[in-house]
């Protein structure tokens, strides 16, 4: 899983193997072998694997966090970063490529999340969904999206007087 991250990661900046490699002082070998599966970056190269792909080092080495990426936009992130740890319906330009359980989204289409952090390339949210195989058993996602893919969000405002 950590090799199709840095894949993913990679190729969301743009960047080749040897630029990586140049970055990090290895070869662009070590960056294939780690890309494939075949060993793992050592504790500061993967520090500054998540310094580069501006995600925490917890992100990108935890089996249970996905990335999702799409093509880049700037986006305006005051608003967004208010509600870090608030629910909220996150509408999306393209949920094949976030790969949600249709059980998961309410009926117009937009996944109810609770939003964990925000930076200006990354959304981080959490969400439960059917676990494969089974009927009523639900499983917690924790899924780090590439905010290009996010085209709205609905919360609920309550007015206080």
């Amino acid at each position: 899983m950590l090799g199709e991250k840095l894949v993913t990661l990679r190729k969301k900046y743009g960047y080749s193997q040897q630029e990586i490699a140049d970055m990090l002082s290895v070869t662009r070998q070590t960056i294939s072998n780690w890309e494939c599966g075949q060993g793992a970056p050592s504790l500061d190269k993967a520090s500054e694997l998540a310094r580069i792909y501006k995600v925490s080092l917890d992100d990108l080495v935890k089996n249970d966090v996905e990335i999702t990426v799409g093509e880049k936009k700037e986006k305006d992130l005051h608003v967004l970063k208010k509600l870090i740890g608030k629910r909220c319906c996150l509408d999306c330009r393209d949920w094949d490529l976030m790969l949600v359980d249709e059980a998961a989204s309410d009926l117009s289409g937009a996944l109810e999340v609770r939003i964990l952090d925000v930076n200006e390339e990354w959304i981080k949210i959490e969400y439960e969904r059917r676990k494969e195989g089974t009927i009523f058993q639900k499983e917690t996602v924790v899924k780090l999206v590439d905010l290009s893919l996010i085209t709205g969000l609905r919360t609920e405002v309550t007015a206080v007087w």
